[in-house]
C-alpha cells in the first residue's frame, strides 16, 4: 500500500493521477498547506525540506533508499518501476 501524504498541488496531482492509472491501491494522508502542517514535527520526520508530496510505500517490493528522500519524478519512476508499466523496460533499438 503507498501511503501518499498530500495536499492538491499540481505536484501531488501527478502522483495521484499515475496511481489511479495504474489501478495501485494508496491512501491519502491530508498534508494541510494552508494550516503549515509540512513544518510540523511528524512530516518534517519524513521529508526535512517539507516538500510535497511524500510517499511511503508499507509493501516495497525490494529494498531501496528510503522513501522520504524521492522527489516527486522519482516517485513517479519508483511507481512504474512496481506496476511495471509507464516505463521503458529495454533500451531503444540501434538504428543507422
Amino acid at each position: 500500500m503507498i501511503d501518499l501524504h498530500y495536499w492538491p498541488t499540481p505536484n501531488g496531482k501527478k502522483v495521484t493521477i499515475l496511481l489511479e492509472e495504474l489501478g495501485m491501491p494508496y491512501k491519502i494522508v491530508p498534508v494541510n498547506i494552508g494550516r503549515g502542517d509540512q513544518f510540523k514535527d511528524a512530516f518534517l520526520e519524513m521529508n526535512p525540506n517539507h516538500r510535497m508530496p511524500v510517499m511511503v510505500d508499507t509493501e516495497p517490493t525490494r529494498r531501496r533508499q528510503a522513501d522520504r528522500d524521492l522527489r516527486v519524478s522519482a516517485i513517479m519512476m519508483y511507481i512504474a518501476e512496481k506496476a511495471g508499466k509507464f516505463i521503458r523496460r529495454t533500451s531503444a533499438p540501434n538504428t543507422k
